[in-house]
């Protein structure tokens, strides 16, 4: 691919640079350099740009709900759309006190997230899909690590539990 290729792509999906450049995660003069023809445009943001031609209508779709940017909104692949999100920074005691309330909504099968303006209800199944994930990162000479917990599962399915990791 070619700069002059991608500056067709971003114009057809009808962004600005600026707007491109925060989707892809790539600082907006590398990008502009891309499009420039100054730098390779790497392989995966390659993969990751012709994506975007097929999540274009998820894209316009966020884009009509007054949305700008546009990366924690839709996943490149189009497939995805996150319903609700939020983070903050609390104490130990505050995240398992939302944790136990959290295990006995999920126990009770309904779930309503808040977060100001914004809410969304969920009826969950009696077997779900749990996943556990312990990651560590190094950034800016710092080591950062973080202790993920997902629950999945797909709307409409019954399935039984597998056996899996225990607290000990």
């Amino acid at each position: 691919m070619e700069g002059k290729d991608l500056k067709k792509i971003r114009e057809k999906l009808g962004f600005s640079i600026k707007e491109m450049s925060e989707l892809l995660d790539t600082p907006y003069r590398t990008y502009q350099d891309w499009e420039l023809g100054n730098r390779r445009i790497p392989g995966i943001c390659q993969v990751a740009i012709e994506c975007l031609l097929t999540c274009k209508k998820a894209l316009k779709i966020r884009r009509k709900k007054g949305k700008k940017k546009y990366t924690k909104e839709v996943y490149i692949m189009g497939r995805e759309i996150i319903l609700f999100e939020t983070e903050e920074r609390k104490t130990a005691a505050e995240v398992a006190t939302f944790l136990r309330t959290l295990a006995d909504k999920i126990e009770a099968g309904n779930i309503t997230l808040k977060a100001g303006a914004k809410e969304l209800a969920l009826t969950l199944p009696k077997n779900l899909v749990f996943e556990i994930k312990v990651e560590e990162e190094e950034k800016k000479g710092k080591t950062k690590r973080s202790l993920e917990v997902e629950i999945e599962w797909y709307v409409g399915e019954i399935g039984g539990p597998d056996e899996g990791v225990e607290i000990a």
